[in-house]
């Protein structure tokens, strides 16, 4: 446990200190490496390889490409047809436009995979729309914070995809035991915005003919078919995850360019641009975390892990409470994918010891971890809300409060009722 603690330990005060996530984890393991073997015998050569083969695999192709199809789908204007689609959907019902932005996140969730792209992008046009119905602006950013969250619920999602592959379980059963949490979690954030609309008296739009609903689907229906090539090529083995990520990319820029045309080759040299600087953050945890890993499993630490646990907790439910708590505050220091990276190599072995399906236990902590996206004092989606919206911190605060609810009711049913996210890929996995 010591190894452990340094590690940990020596982690937290590099990135205290503002060292990069990658960087700190190759720091970190180099640390308690050179302390236990001396930092003159380190095997320079190992722990080279060590951190490349982080990054060596065929599986992780789908980051950049969902990370594409996120921008791709903000620069092309394609989350204002999501959007319209939403708004003649359900826009009449009381809080209409509340309602809206939580339908239309859910729509984009299954296209980009992405928290910040769905609170970044999609999000401005959401809160536009409803204050010029005369939602308040404070109300509206909650709503568009508490909803982005289910970006990386709903598949395609790349937390998803990074668990995966870490935890070496299959990343099509992830998807689909992510769908009905990702349902769930719309409906119970839809019927707070019901609550709080109906108490604060917030308009009712009319209910859009059959004419304007025909109309919005037409220009929205392509892209809205995103999210069923990807589980349908998965579920029917024409294609991997992966393969699923990279033709869905070629059809979302096809629809871009050739159907909307609302894509140039400057926009789209730019948006390459940004895909390939962040896949390079993301590629450089990866690596550090592959590092980080190999020394936890050299020094049996997760194995000592197990032992400690097996001597003072013996039941599954208890096990889960407690990593619930402990992944919630970890989520609320550290942004999800590096948490993922930490988190993982360490806790699935240990789940798994006591009976815990890995899938059902994956989603469960991509689902905490979202809680952390909308949660101080990190919180990316909330600081990404914030700014766009214009309001101050502790307004957005105070609106989200009430939003809290139905996100940790969520959090519990989908921990303590595995059969919430197991009975999807139960029943079409078989």
């Amino acid at each position: 446990m010591t190894i452990l603690i340094a590690l940990f330990g020596t982690l937290l005060v590099l990135m205290f200190i503002g060292v990069p996530v990658g960087f700190s984890m190759i720091g970190a393991s180099v640390v308690v490496l050179g302390v236990n073997r001396g930092f003159t015998d380190l095997p320079l050569e190992m722990l080279a390889q060590r951190t490349l083969y982080g990054v060596n695999s065929f599986t992780l192709l789908a980051i950049p490409a969902f990370l594409l199809i996120g921008k791709l789908m903000n620069e092309s204007g394609i989350s204002d047809r999501v959007f319209n689609v939403a708004r003649v959907a359900v826009g009449h019902l009381r809080g209409g436009l509340g309602h809206v932005n939580v339908l239309s996140s859910m729509i984009f969730a299954g296209m980009s995979g992405s928290a910040v792209a769905d609170a970044g992008g999609l999000g401005p046009v959401q809160m536009r729309a409803m204050e010029r119905d005369g939602y308040g602006r404070g109300f509206s950013a909650a709503v568009t914070a508490s909803s982005a969250t289910i970006g990386p619920i709903i598949p395609p999602s790349i937390p998803a995809v990074i668990y995966g592959a870490l935890a070496n379980v299959s990343i099509a059963a992830v998807f689909l035991g992510s769908i009905l949490p990702g349902l769930l979690m719309g409906l119970a954030l839809m019927a707070v915005v019901a609550v709080i609309s109906r108490r604060r008296g917030y308009p009712v739009a009319s209910r859009a003919t059959l004419m304007e609903f025909a109309a919005a689907l037409m220009q929205g229906i392509l892209p809205m078919l995103t999210p069923i090539i990807i589980i349908g090529g998965i579920l029917s083995g024409i294609f991997t995850p992966t393969e699923a990520s990279v033709i869905a990319l070629v059809y979302c820029l096809l629809i871009a360019a050739l159907v909307y045309r609302t894509i140039t080759l400057t926009s789209f040299w730019r948006i390459c641009r940004e895909t390939a600087i962040d896949t390079s953050a993301l590629l450089l945890i990866i690596a550090g975390s592959a590092l980080y890993a190999w020394v936890l499993a050299r020094y049996q630490v997760t194995s000592q892990i197990i032992d400690a646990m097996s001597a003072t907790v013996t039941s599954p439910a208890l096990l889960l409470a407690l990593l619930l708590l402990f992944i919630l505050v970890i989520g609320c220091f550290i942004d999800s994918v590096p948490a993922l990276f930490l988190l993982t190599p360490i806790l699935v072995p240990l789940v798994t010891s006591y009976g815990i399906d890995p899938v059902h236990f994956g989603v469960a902590m991509i689902f905490n971890l979202m809680i952390g996206l909308v949660t101080p004092p990190v919180g990316t989606v909330l600081f990404t809300v914030q700014r766009v919206a214009g309001i101050s911190y502790i307004e957005l605060l105070r609106e989200l409060m009430p939003f809290y609810l139905p996100l940790f009711a969520m959090l519990l049913l989908i921990t303590f009722v595995p059969a919430v996210v197991l009975f999807v890929p139960g029943l079409l996995l078989r």
